[in-house]
């Protein structure tokens, strides 16, 4: 809006819109070279594969045990099309792949940085190519080529019981060299993205990390979440919705510290109640926790209903207020006597 005011007030109303046009005009024309509408580099897998019935060795004939399957030549195409003319049509989209006889860079897809993936041994091990290129029979893109996971790899090494230590792909091990993933905000991110997992490190954290890699950190820095607004109400509200998750980082005692003399903010008059069940969210086993730890010598113990006269001390009252008869508070296992007189 303030880009707008600034228009209006530099231009007049024509060259106003004619300005805003060209700015969309730019927009259109840079969305559509980051998001091309059609393949950068057109390959029909599906043509060849499904419609044609061939296998992935008749043009990827041999793989090196180092890394890339064998690139296709000029010379396998001309198996099939004994002759490329780039000016017929349905011609060019062979010819756009190569430079004389030679394919062109582009085609080039070997796995990137410090990764080894040995086709040969894959194959050599009865491994089927769509196993790890899942969805590549109707693939028509060659730069978009489907590619296995770091989680499909740990997955599939861990079912074979083979080689699953991250030496067995990766050639350069540092400390202080980080996965492409950790980018620059991966600081700030990577706590919720851990709760949440995604693609790049569901269930893989503890390929690297330890338990101790979170508390050298959060046993002196907070998370970023854990605001002052966190820590006098809102983790309350969390903790209540999801126990697990604060069990994460946090035991029992984590909340014992605070709360076993300072009760909680939502603990006002009207908290509790003859019907109250809620209490077991915290006060759980509830067994031996003495409800005195909150209400000893407050008034409503006082009210407490009278045993009828035909009750005596030594009356086992759980044989009749049980599952027949529900008590109508929690029972914490504590004499009834000591409220009830």
């Amino acid at each position: 809006m303030a880009l707008l005011r600034t228009i209006r007030r530099c231009f007049s109303p024509r060259l106003t819109v004619a300005a805003l046009a060209l700015s969309s005009l730019a927009g259109c024309m840079l969305y559509e070279a980051l998001v091309p509408s059609e393949p950068r580099f057109a390959f029909s897998h599906a043509k060849h594969v499904t419609d044609e019935g061939m296998s992935c060795e008749d043009c990827h004939m041999e793989s090196d045990s180092g890394g890339a399957p064998t690139i296709p030549v000029l010379a396998q195409c001309n198996l099939c099309h004994t002759e490329i003319d780039a000016e017929k049509p349905e011609e060019k989209r062979i010819a756009q792949f190569f430079e004389g006889t030679k394919l062109k860079a582009a085609h080039r897809g070997a796995v990137g940085g410090d990764v080894v993936f040995p086709h040969g041994r894959h194959t050599e091990a009865g491994m089927d190519c769509a196993a790890c290129h899942v969805g590549i029979e109707a693939n028509v893109d060659v730069l978009a080529l489907p590619r296995a996971s770091m989680a499909s790899c740990t997955s599939c090494h861990e079912e074979r019981q083979t080689a699953n230590e991250c030496s067995t792909c990766h050639t350069t091990l540092r400390e202080d060299v980080a996965p492409a993933t950790h980018s620059a905000v991966w600081m700030r991110m990577h706590g919720s993205t851990v709760r949440g997992g995604s693609e790049a490190t569901a269930d893989t954290c503890s390929l690297c990390h330890q338990e101790s890699s979170c508390t050298t950190c959060h046993l002196s820095t907070q998370p970023q979440n854990h605001t002052d607004y966190w820590r006098l109400r809102g983790h309350g509200i969390s903790a209540s919705l999801d126990r697990a998750s604060c069990a994460t980082c946090h035991r029992d005692d984590s909340c014992v510290r605070c709360h076993q003399e300072s009760r909680p903010q939502s603990h006002i008059g009207n908290w509790g109640g003859t019907t109250s069940r809620h209490c077991t969210g915290c006060h759980f086993p509830i067994e031996g926790e003495s409800c005195s730890v909150c209400h000893n010598g407050t008034p409503s113990h006082a009210l407490a209903t009278p045993k009828p006269p035909d009750h005596t001390d030594g009356m086992n009252c759980r044989m009749c207020h049980g599952a027949g008869q529900p008590l109508p508070h929690v029972d914490n296992g504590d004499s009834c006597n000591l409220c009830h007189r």
